[in-house]
């Protein structure tokens, strides 16, 4: 059975009081929003004073005083038969009819409805009394029994008015006396609410305050040691880069003195012996040895690169001689795999600007890897076309071709893909890259799974201007122009 060993997180007292802090910080700010909501309702409980206006109660004295003089122009009508008095009965009608309206619209506050219907209902009936009186009148019934039937019938009515009217007035002087103490005890409420909240939160923000104060203070006393650790680390792994590189190159100086050996014993072996066999034989070993030199030269200029950059010695030189060196360098192997090599260069030859052996390795490192991606009986083609400032040169396989997720890091230090891990290191293609950009160029790859691939680079058909060629990758990284470059 499996076992699933669960880490331990190491909390240290800094974590721990950053998570205290940060839980103190979350319960500050979520009760102070809901103390702003309380505080909210109170202080829109200070304002229900607003819904009870005071001027209601001037404006039922006005009603009343409509509702008298009313009567009393009904009244006087009666007696004299004047028309100016009658027309002012009229008008008061209407305007007691419409400041009913305006109230209950205004003032509506419960039991002010039931009342002014009643009010209204009282209306009809001095109504009714008016217009029996007038009929008595038409019938030249004297006018002072008239006035005195109008009278006795009125006088109830003026009563009930009256007393409808005390209602309104006591039902608002109960409803303002409600406001007045709700108000006050609103406001005291206030002025007792926010003093302790505001010494409630800035208790809290001043706590915060102090406690990331004295965990900034711990964290600033701690870094000295932090950086210190930080760099002896650094010193560490710079020296370890250094052993490893110093143990690179004593390794690579030990190789190349037993590849010379294996070189003059193949060739020794080659002319010494009349079999053809033999003699192709010496010249694969030959071959092959300078295919692993050059793969040690690859290492040791990629490391070099990597600490100081490449000093590059720069050469006008056609195309056309390194790419036959280059294919009389891996004619050997290609013979051995059965894979033939073409080369279609442009006519006239093309001038460019590189080191010729290191370019030879590119070439070497490119069509070698062709060569050894290929399949038995394939074709490596090399292509040579150029434009007014580079000379490209193409290297395209028949082979398996390179998936399109490994394409990103194709370039990349010791890069191979896993199902072809056994046919090297891939460190070839990161000094091509390496090298090639040293000389100011680029290096492409198009390639599909089962399609091939395609490897192109360039090379400066204009000596580089300015700065020494030591210099020359330095200012290719800096993005420096060639033609704005000085001697």
């Amino acid at each position: 059975m499996t076992k699933f060993k669960i880490k331990k997180i190491n909390w240290s007292i800094e974590r721990k009081a950053l998570v205290v802090f940060s839980v103190i910080f979350v319960g500050v700010i979520i009760t102070a929003w809901g103390y702003a909501l309380k505080l909210k309702q109170t202080v829109a409980e200070n304002n229900a004073v607003s819904h009870v206006n005071p001027a209601a109660l001037v404006e039922v004295e006005r009603m009343r005083n409509l509702a008298e003089s009313q009567l009393a122009n009904s009244k006087g009508y009666i007696l004299l038969g004047s028309k100016s008095i009658l027309d002012q009965q009229e008008k008061e009608t209407q305007q007691l009819d419409q400041a009913l309206m305006d109230f209950e619209k205004q003032y509506s506050l419960p039991k002010i409805p039931g009342i002014l219907k009643r009010i209204r209902d009282i209306e009809v009936k001095n109504k009714e009394f008016f217009d029996q009186a007038m009929d008595f009148r038409d019938k030249k019934t004297e006018s002072k029994i008239v006035g005195q039937f109008f009278q006795a019938k009125t006088n109830p009515l003026k009563t009930q008015l009256n007393e409808a009217f005390d209602e309104i007035v006591s039902i608002h002087k109960t409803e303002l006396d409600r406001a007045r103490v709700q108000t006050r005890e609103a406001a005291i409420n206030v002025e007792t609410q926010i003093p302790k909240g505001m010494m409630w939160f800035t208790s809290s923000i001043a706590l915060l305050f102090f406690g990331v104060t004295f965990l900034v203070i711990r964290l600033l006393r701690e870094r000295p040691a932090h950086i210190s650790e930080r760099n002896r680390l650094y010193q560490e792994a710079i020296k370890a880069v250094q052993s490893r590189d110093e143990a690179i190159f004593a390794v690579s100086q030990d190789l190349n003195e037993g590849l010379d050996l294996i070189t003059t014993t193949a060739d020794q072996l080659a002319r010494s012996s009349q079999s053809e066999a033999i003699q192709e034989k010496g010249e694969l070993i030959k071959s092959t040895v300078t295919v692993v030199e050059g793969l040690i030269k690859d290492i040791r200029d990629q490391k070099s690169a990597e600490m100081e950059g490449m000093t590059l010695r720069l050469d006008q030189a056609g195309i056309d001689d390194v790419l036959e060196s280059a294919r009389l360098l891996l004619a050997p192997l290609a013979k051995q795999r059965d894979i033939r090599i073409q080369i279609d260069t442009v006519n006239p030859p093309v001038l460019a600007f590189y080191d010729r052996e290191r370019v030879l390795r590119v070439l070497s490192n490119l069509v070698g890897n062709a060569i050894k991606f290929s399949a038995k009986g394939g074709k490596v083609v090399v292509k040579v076309r150029s434009d007014q400032k580079f000379v490209n040169i193409s290297v395209l396989d028949n082979g398996a071709g390179i998936p399109e997720s490994q394409l990103a890091g194709l370039f990349d230090n010791f890069w191979q893909a896993r199902k072809t891990q056994e046919q090297g290191s891939g460190v070839g293609l990161a000094i091509v890259k390496t090298i090639v950009e040293a000389h100011g160029g680029t290096v492409q790859v198009q390639s599909q799974s089962g399609r091939g691939s395609t490897f192109t680079f360039s090379l400066p058909r204009r000596r580089p201007v300015g700065a020494p060629v030591r210099n020359l990758a330095r200012a290719v990284r800096t993005g420096t122009d060639y033609e704005g470059l000085t001697h």
